[in-house]
C-alpha cells in the first residue's frame, strides 16, 4: 500500500508562510503585465497555474520520503513548463518550453535512477530509514561505492531541476 509521508512542524509551516508571501508578491507585481496584455486567456489561466504550483510547493516542503518528493517536483515542473510557454505568440517562448520539458525529462530519469539504486540498497524510500542506513558505520566497500553513485545521481538530478551551477546551461 502506498502512502504519502507528510511532515508538519514549525519549519514547514514557516516555509509555507514564506511561500504564500512570495506568491502574493509575484501576483501583485505581475498584475500590471497581465492586465496590459491583450491576451485574455493568459489573464484567466495564470492564477490557476500559480495556485497549482503553490500546491506542489506545499507538498514538497512537507514531504518526508522520496516518492512524495519526486511526485511534487514533477507536478511543480509541469506547472513551470506551462508558465514557460504561456506567451505563446513568440517562437522563443515555445522553443524554451520544449527545451525545458526535454531537459526536465532527462533530469527526472537521472533522479529516478539514483533513487532506485538507493531503494535497492536501503529497502525504503523514507528519509528516516535512509538516515539510519547512512549512519551505520559498518558498510562494505562495494555498498559504499553504489551509495556514492546513487547520491551523485540524486544530487545531479536535483541540481538539474533547480538549474543550479553545474547544470544551469
Amino acid at each position: 500500500m502506498l502512502s504519502f509521508t507528510l511532515l508538519n512542524c514549525f519549519y514547514t509551516v514557516f516555509s509555507k508562510f514564506v511561500i504564500i508571501l512570495l506568491v502574493i508578491t509575484v501576483l501583485v507585481i505581475s498584475k500590471n503585465k497581465l492586465t496590459n496584455g491583450s491576451n485574455l486567456s493568459c489573464l484567466l489561466e495564470f492564477p490557476f497555474i500559480v495556485g497549482f504550483s503553490v500546491l506542489f510547493m506545499f507538498l514538497l516542503t512537507s514531504s518526508y520520503d522520496f516518492f512524495c518528493v519526486y511526485m511534487s517536483i514533477e507536478g511543480l515542473s509541469l506547472t513551470l513548463y506551462v508558465m514557460a510557454a504561456m506567451l505563446h505568440t513568440g517562437v522563443v517562448s515555445i522553443e524554451s518550453a520544449i527545451k525545458y520539458f526535454s531537459l526536465g525529462a532527462i533530469s527526472s530519469g537521472i533522479l529516478l535512477f539514483g533513487v532506485s539504486i538507493l531503494f535497492g540498497l536501503v529497502g525504503s524510500l523514507d528519509f528516516l530509514e535512509i538516515y539510519l542506513f547512512l549512519g551505520n558505520s559498518f558498510l562494505y566497500e562495494p555498498v559504499l561505492l553504489e551509495l556514492k553513485f546513487s547520491l551523485l545521481c540524486i544530487f545531479f538530478g536535483f541540481f538539474f531541476k533547480l538549474s543550479a551551477f553545474p547544470c544551469h546551461i
